[in-house]
């Protein structure tokens, strides 16, 4: 069981921190050990979603606690993969599911991740299955997860099962991490170039403008845009971080919406430059986990309910869901996708090739190993084309400043020629 607590250093200072006991009294007496005076102690319980329930502590500790709580929960997911392979590892060696964990547990940095595994490992010693324990804590372990450590409980091949499982996850996570590296640059140097269009805005502009104002002639109109758009940002700067705030509150609000969630599920298909990369990385994440859940005796069914979930795009969700009725109906795989534009003719040509030979799981693997390369070589033709754009953008914002300040200067020029 874990057990939250506050207690106190030698030093008078407090501590909150999570320990795992077999009861309260247990608790009370590693905290002694560990120099401390226990002032309270709570057991924690966790929902579905992996959150433990806990009662809100409201000084600045608690709040810090709930913070770092929260952060916690962020990075767990990033911790399955670890998990996995450690677990596999052990299992293969021959060493029982219970010991496994309970060694790992030591290993594990991330406090909530810790205190999510050591729940499981109660369960399991409660009387409960691997799978029942990890379904506890969905916002953690997907569906897909769940089902597959279920499966391989059940044939007897959980070693197996969680190795793929590890290697399913560890390829996520460096597809995750290649998305974002292409994305760092540009979007760093996007920020870049609007702080360096503020600050001339702002800092350069009105010194010119006065110059300008005293000469009583009528200025170019870019330079009149420039003047307005600076004079408005000196006044009311304020706004800039106050409307970013807003915005990002009320997209999230919007995002969770049906009608939100489905606006920018459509949008994503469609961005330009971005929609090839976004149609390929729901490709191969319908036919890689497809072909994994055939591949561990998943029934068909079952698989594409789960991979429905997995998708993240409302609009393919719903065709998934159709292309589903059609196979309970008795259609082939491939002849109920068909409709549902989310995927090539070429796969859907190779998912008929495999159906034919039934060896549609292997197939779906292969496609999914095919996509995994071309993702890598769309990202990097992704990044050589944004990083030129990024700059051309910079050029033009600056250039267009610099124009509309020279304008009315060489009016002047002509003048006193």
């Amino acid at each position: 069981m874990i057990f939250s607590y506050e207690a106190l250093n030698k030093k008078g200072e407090k501590v909150f921190d999570s320990i795992d006991a077999t009861s309260e009294q247990a608790a009370r007496a590693k905290i002694r050990s560990m120099e401390l005076y226990p002032v309270k102690i709570s057991k924690e319980e966790f929902t579905a979603s992996g959150k433990s329930k806990k009662s809100t502590t409201k000084d600045l500790g608690g709040i810090m606690k709930k913070i770092s709580d929260k952060i916690g929960e962020k990075t767990s997911s990033k911790q399955v993969g670890i998990f996995s392979r450690q677990l596999a590892t052990l299992l293969k060696a021959g060493m029982p599911l219970p010991t496994a964990i309970v060694d790992i547990i030591d290993q594990i940095d991330n406090a909530h991740f810790k205190n999510i595994i050591i729940d499981v490992k109660d369960k399991i010693e409660e009387g409960s299955t691997f799978s029942n324990a990890l379904g506890r804590h969905k916002g953690i372990f997907s569906d897909m997860y769940v089902n597959m450590v279920r499966v391989g409980e059940n044939l007897g091949s959980l070693d197996h099962v969680i190795e793929r499982l590890a290697d399913m996850e560890e390829k996520t996570s460096i597809l995750k991490g290649k998305v974002q590296s292409a994305l760092y640059y540009p979007t760093f140097m996007f920020i870049f170039a609007m702080i360096v269009v503020i600050f001339l805005l702002v800092s350069v502009i009105p010194s010119i403008a006065e110059i300008f104002v005293d000469q009583n002639k009528e200025l170019p109109l870019p330079t009149s845009i420039v003047i307005g758009l600076s004079n408005f940002l000196s006044s009311y700067w304020y706004m800039i971080p106050i409307s970013i705030v807003l915005g990002l509150h009320f997209f999230r609000r919007y995002k969770k919406t049906q009608k939100g969630q489905r606006k920018i599920d459509e949008l994503k298909m469609s961005l330009p430059l971005f929609r090839t990369l976004y149609k390929k990385m729901i490709v191969l994440r319908f036919t890689q986990n497809l072909g994994i859940l055939m591949n561990n005796r998943v029934d068909l069914i079952k698989s594409f309910e789960i991979v429905q979930k997995i998708v993240t795009n409302v609009v393919v969700e719903e065709k998934i869901v159709e292309a589903s009725k059609k196979i309970r109906e008795g259609a082939p795989v491939a002849m109920a996708l068909s409709k549902s534009d989310f995927l090539p003719k070429m796969v859907l040509g190779m998912i008929t090739a495999g159906e034919a030979s039934d060896k549609l799981d292997v197939m779906l693997l292969n496609i999914g190993r095919v996509y995994e390369t071309e993702i890598d070589q769309t990202i990097t033709s992704l990044t050589s084309l944004i990083e030129p754009a990024i700059i051309i953008f910079m050029g033009l914002m600056v250039g267009m400043i610099v124009i509309a300040v020279m304008l009315p200067m060489m009016s002047l020029n002509l003048l006193i020629q």
